[in-house]
């Protein structure tokens, strides 16, 4: 079931509404965040996940990723399709979600250990809550 259809059955049923490494997969991801927004009650938080657009989440994400180190199947992601954090808030704002964080998210693939971080130039996470 699409978020969207699930938004339109069960609006502001739930207390957090996570979205994670999809966004960046989905035809509309205004859609889908605006049916994330639907599904939470007020006050609610919504959490999101996905990759910033730019040369450097191309170079790792992408070629890195699916071409290096083979740690995900090629053309599993699309450089147009990744979002950039001010494009996601702007959604958020129009969904009538305020994001209160972004982080970071790194990972080392030497040590195969993934932390949060403040750098957002590749993989970040938003948290938003409902007005």
């Amino acid at each position: 079931m699409s978020a969207e259809a699930l938004a339109a059955e069960q609006p502001g049923q739930f207390d957090v509404v996570t979205c994670m490494e999809m966004l960046e997969h989905v035809p509309r991801p205004e859609s889908v965040v605006q049916a994330a927004a639907a599904l939470v009650k007020p006050g609610g938080w919504v959490f999101f996940s996905t990759i910033n657009r730019n040369p450097k989440s191309f170079m790792f994400a992408i070629v890195g990723a699916e071409y290096v180190l083979n740690m995900l199947p090629r053309g599993t992601h699309e450089y147009l399709k990744f979002i950039k954090p001010s494009e996601l808030a702007s959604w958020c704002r129009m969904a009538r979600l305020d994001v209160l964080q972004t982080q970071g998210m790194e990972y080392n693939p030497l040590t195969r250990r993934y932390w949060l971080s403040g750098d957002t130039s590749v993989n970040y996470l938003a948290a938003a809550r409902r007005m």
